[in-house]
């Protein structure tokens, strides 16, 4: 039991000299860090200036048009415009209009329903973290 009171007093006073000697150093550099920070700041605005004039930040800005375009939430146009498309896709089913389309357009409409349920597959599937099941 002894042992363990000097180990924890003997590590007590090497943590203060330890503090003690961090606090000297760092007054004795504080001019030369303080010169160092500067500079870091100066690179730093260079190179900052120089990513925004460069060729990739161009096509970044460009392409952030389209990001916000495409992430938007659908606005209330969007939402009538859904509307008479499902209205018009009932009235395809009802008047059974399925019997009348090619081969050839069977097979786009299967891919982009396909296409459609593999985007939403694959975004559950980042949503979750898993490939199988969800962590409860």
């Amino acid at each position: 039991m002894t042992t363990g009171v000097n180990i924890a007093k003997l590590a007590n006073v090497f943590r203060g000299r330890w503090m003690m000697i961090v606090h000297e150093l760092t007054e004795i550099y504080k001019p030369a860090i303080s010169r160092n920070r500067e500079k870091l700041m100066e690179v730093m605005k260079e190179k900052a200036e120089a990513a925004t004039k460069s060729e990739l930040a161009k096509t970044m800005r460009g392409l952030k048009g389209f990001y916000t375009l495409e992430m938007a939430p659908p606005r209330l146009s969007e939402m009538e415009k859904l509307k008479a498309d499902l209205q018009l896709m009932k009235d395809f089913f009802k008047n059974k209009c399925f019997l009348h389309i090619t081969v050839k357009q069977a097979w786009l409409l299967f891919l982009v329903g396909l296409e459609v349920f593999l985007w939403f597959f694959l975004g559950e599937t980042i949503g979750k973290g898993h490939i199988v099941g969800y962590k409860v």
